[in-house]
């Protein structure tokens, strides 16, 4: 069942400032490695959102953490301040889920027109629940705190705050709206495996991670891996010993790589047309 309330006005605004900050990124035809430049604006983008997206609620950090195949599908991408606010409430209630990265230009758009009816971001699909889908980051917020969060309140009582709100606008506009557009180098067609990326949200390198598995428009599955998460110990396991965010994991090559710039370089070497 699809819940699809309208869009209220601040939202509208909202999308109007992320077509200014992907303008703002130019046409992002061309891939680009990670510089000093780009840590540092991503540094500052999580200072921004400080309080949100590293550490995971404490009425989930005791109770076991099995490693399930993930019911939750996220249909977002990086620039999307909504999306972004999302993803803090995935690391807060320490989830994983399927990401289809949905910039402008990517093929993955149509998907989420056949399944609610307009090109909207973020889309949530949770198969667990009978089939939930919603448009509408709050109304996601909402549903995931209810369905996963075990009793957890809001990450803080303000926010749904206007300055809240507003903040999760910076990352974007200091990263000159990165992830936001699929490149001209991306390749034609997904690995037949997902990739796996253990992050957490408000990480300035899962960011940068994050932007380009982006702007391939390569699908992957996320696992929170935040402070307090219960997932350290799979992920050693997973990793060969390794519980530093982001890794990724391609099943499709068996590489496994944990280091922010050493990923973009794999994912740009490996999934565009022509390495950056």
């Amino acid at each position: 069942r699809v819940h699809t309330p309208s869009m209220a006005p601040g939202s509208m605004r909202g999308l109007q400032l992320v077509t200014l900050a992907g303008l703002l990124a130019g046409s992002c035809e061309a891939l680009s490695r990670v510089g000093p430049l780009d840590a540092l604006t991503s540094g500052l983008g999580s200072m921004a959102r400080l309080r949100y997206g590293a550490a995971v609620s404490e009425r989930l950090s005791t109770l076991a953490q099995p490693e399930p195949v993930p019911t939750l599908t996220l249909y977002e991408f990086e620039g999307c301040p909504f999306c972004r606010r999302v993803r803090e409430v995935v690391t807060y209630l320490d989830l994983a889920c399927d990401i289809v990265p949905c910039g402008r230009g990517s093929r993955h758009r149509s998907e989420v027109v056949s399944r609610g009816g307009k090109s909207q971001f973020p889309y949530l699909v949770d198969t667990a629940s009978g089939g939930m889908e919603l448009y509408e980051s709050a109304d996601i917020i909402n549903y995931l705190l209810e369905r996963y969060g075990n009793g957890s309140p809001l990450p803080s009582e303000d926010f749904f705050s206007p300055l809240s709100m507003a903040t999760a606008f910076l990352p974007t506009l200091l990263r000159a709206g990165r992830g936001g557009q699929v490149s001209g180098e991306a390749v034609a067609a997904a690995p037949e495996q997902k990739l796996v990326l253990y992050n957490y949200e408000n990480n300035q390198f899962c960011r940068l991670v994050r932007e380009v598995l982006c702007e391939l428009d390569l699908p992957y599955t996320m696992r929170s891996a935040g402070k307090g998460t219960r997932r350290h110990e799979a992920m050693a396991v997973a990793t060969g010993g390794s519980t530093r965010c982001p890794h990724l994991l391609d099943p499709n090559t068996g590489a496994s790589i944990s280091d922010s710039a050493a990923i973009v370089d794999y994912l740009c070497d490996t999934y565009s047309q022509r390495p950056a």
